[in-house]
């Protein structure tokens, strides 16, 4: 499968530093490199005004929005057909904000209580929450919400519900009913879908995508986006992209997938192409949690052993649209909320002796069923024990499976995932490990669960489940998969299940705390099935202002460039509300770039702030039509009466004769005349002025 060796190599070799490391240094030749090249320099392949890289949650959304305000719109994908993370996911919306069907079933919310619920500090999943950005999505939530339902999408009409409500001992945010899902079966949505059981998901990124192809939005799929263009030495403006071919071949077949619908395709199968954005790029690519180099610098303990995180092997989070936008000078934002507790981003899989244990997972009908290959057994926690790669239980498995969304589950992950310390030598070289884990279980747990232990449920083939007649035999046979080096002992695992076994005929678990006890782990064969968490969504990505463009690391922003969703830096929270309206502020903000005229309105308005006046901040607003700058105003100020403001007149005449923040200080009020310039430029910027 061509795309697979291609991101595959991409994991393997990738991946920018955070701190300004130098991008080449970490990078594989032709992948996600910063390239300054003026724009008359590049042979560009297709142009649009607004270039999408992602066509799930964030993708289609913002795609819709820019087009409705008059932009042509390229949409890039990596992979086949469109939907990314959000067509295999479970369709959960997520939005508030005062939806009309909140309304409807009389729960009453704003923009305001949204705000206050996602950035109060009681909570980890709120605490580091970026102000700006929950602030951008409560304002447009609503709005966004209501935007895809006319564009096709249809939620069960059911009233919207709070989950595990951090008061109720959870970790969600939402003071009221939020959590509102899609319905893929009305107009038989599921029937199309990717993981051959009908996922959710695909009520939402159908419907959408049908309608981009009607408004007559262009898709190149198959193509994975590997750099951004930036003009002046990655100083100027972004101009475009280019993006390699990744075809989807299946093992054993020679031609790749086809999508489900071709209208609006690009037919290309080039090697490369360039593409042109007019006004903007804007990156929705999902993430970066699948990129272990990516991932291992905020959590060191996530290494190669997570291999089957959720949305693959349809859609991964390689991290390429974070690593394209560092590349040109890009920050990372929210970076506390990479790996915080709250049992989302960690997980334990809810299906064992698979790859892919994520969620509902996928079944024969799948059109990639022969990447998936099983799909596991679901556990039965009364029936088993999970060990470490040594045999030795590691935590209270009950706090990993039943506590998925409780603070208690990371006391199992942060033992499990160090519970391995091996110095085979005894020579002062010990070291650390975590996964693989191992659920260790017996016939009878088979004959009790109706469990089918044969390849293609459990995959043997591929080291994710072992059998044997003993479990010393079933020791020896285990190969701890990305750490071979490291066996498990078969007197250490021997030990582990009896002292199990008497747990269970005393009704406590004495070492860790397990309530589900009811079954002895005691005739063969045995079996080890494989049980290490899942990685999931990604709550760390680029910083960016409220208008999703991206920022830089000297603070300033970037422009032409945008990015939403996933691999958008600013707030932690499951479920698609945030990644949706991320996108259609995207789209909204790409598309007015230059002052485009817009059905709602024929003149933009960009704001911009310097902190550094005389007395402190100077805030203006600029109204930028065709291009031009036609209007500033300064909206906020504090300086010396009479002898700072006396500046502001001059210094907008010079502006708006120039087009330009270069301006002539005015004697007197040198400081003035700097801070105003230094705000004109973060609005211009804002326009892609």
């Amino acid at each position: 499968m061509s795309h697979q060796v291609t991101r595959r190599q991409f994991l393997r070799g990738t991946a920018a530093g955070a701190l300004g490391i130098a991008a080449g240094s970490l990078l594989q030749p032709g992948l996600v490199q910063a390239e300054a090249v003026a724009p008359e320099e590049i042979s560009w392949d297709y142009e649009a005004d607004v270039v999408v890289i992602g066509s799930g949650g964030a993708g289609l959304p913002a795609a819709l929005k820019a087009m409705e305000d008059g932009a042509s719109v390229i949409v890039v994908e990596a992979v086949w057909d469109v939907g990314g993370h959000c067509a295999v996911s479970g369709g959960n919306l997520h939005s508030g904000c005062g939806t009309e069907i909140q309304k409807k079933y009389g729960i009453e919310d704003s923009a305001d209580q949204y705000y206050a619920d996602h950035t109060q500090g009681e909570t980890l999943a709120t605490r580091y929450n970026d102000r700006e950005y929950v602030r951008a999505v409560a304002d447009s939530m609503a709005e966004c919400y209501e935007f895809c339902i006319a564009k096709g999408l249809i939620i069960q009409d059911r009233e919207p519900e709070r989950r595990y409500y951090w008061k109720e001992g959870g970790t969600e945010p939402e003071s009221v009913g939020r959590w509102t899902f899609t319905d893929a079966k009305t107009e038989g949505w599921s029937d199309n879908d990717y993981t051959g059981r009908g996922s959710a998901g695909i009520g939402i990124t159908r419907p959408l995508e049908r309608s981009l192809r009607k408004q007559g939005a262009r898709f190149l799929l198959n193509y994975h986006m590997d750099k951004i263009y930036r003009e002046n030495n990655n100083t100027g403006v972004v101009t475009g992209i280019m993006a390699s071919y990744t075809p989807t071949i299946l093992p054993g077949e020679t031609e790749p997938l086809k999508n489900l619908w071709p209208e609006g395709n690009i037919q290309t199968t080039q090697p490369t192409v360039n593409i042109r954005a007019t006004k903007g790029v804007i990156v929705a690519t999902g993430g970066s949690i699948g990129n272990e180099r990516f991932r291992t610098m905020f959590d060191p303990r996530l290494g190669p052993e997570f291999d089957g995180l959720s949305g693959m092997p349809f859609s991964d989070q390689d991290g390429s649209g974070e690593l394209a936008a560092m590349a040109v000078g890009a920050s990372l934002g929210t970076l506390a909320a990479y790996m915080q507790h709250g049992g989302h981003q960690i997980t334990m899989a809810n299906r064992f002796g698979c790859r892919y244990g994520y969620g509902g997972g996928y079944t024969e009908k799948s059109p990639i069923w022969k990447l998936v290959v099983a799909n596991g057994i679901t556990p039965d926690y009364d029936s088993l024990c999970v060990v470490n790669m040594l045999g030795e239980r590691c935590g209270n498995e009950d706090k990993g499976a039943g506590g998925k969304y409780s603070y208690d589950s990371y006391e199992y992950f942060n033992t499990a995932l160090s519970s391995v310390l091996v110095d085979p030598e005894g020579d002062g070289n010990a070291k650390r490990y975590g996964g693989p884990l191992w659920a260790i279980f017996d016939q009878d747990a088979v004959e009790r669960n109706d469990w089918e232990m044969e390849q293609g449920v459990v995959d043997f083939d591929n080291g994710y489940c072992f059998k044997a007649d003993t479990l010393e035999e079933l020791a020896q046979l285990v190969v701890n998969k990305y750490y071979e080096e490291v066996k498990m002992d078969p007197q250490i695992l021997v030990d582990t299940i009896s002292r199990y076994n008497t747990f269970v005929d005393k009704g406590v678990d004495e070492d860790w705390g397990k309530k589900t006890l009811a079954h002895k782990i005691a005739r063969g064969p045995f079996y080890a099935a494989w049980a290490t968490p899942n990685l999931h969504d990604t709550y760390a990505g680029l910083r960016v202002n409220g208008d999703m463009q991206v920022v830089d690391l000297q603070g300033e922003l970037i422009p032409g460039l945008f990015a939403s969703g996933e691999c958008s830096g600013g707030m932690r929270i499951h479920g698609l509300g945030r990644v949706m309206t991320s996108g259609y502020i995207a789209g909204r903000s790409a598309a007015a770039v230059g002052g485009t005229k817009t059905a709602a309105a024929e003149v933009a308005q960009f704001t911009g702030t310097s902190e550094n006046g005389i007395n402190g901040a100077i805030q203006l607003r600029i109204d930028v039509q065709d291009g031009m700058m036609t209007k500033i105003e300064v909206v906020k100020h504090a300086e010396t009466e009479s002898i700072g403001d006396v500046a502001f007149e001059p210094l907008i005449k010079q502006a708006l004769e120039t087009q330009s923040s270069k301006l002539d200080v005015i004697s007197g009020a040198t400081i003035t005349s700097n801070a105003f310039m230094e705000a004109l430029a973060k609005a211009m910027a804002k326009a892609g002025l």
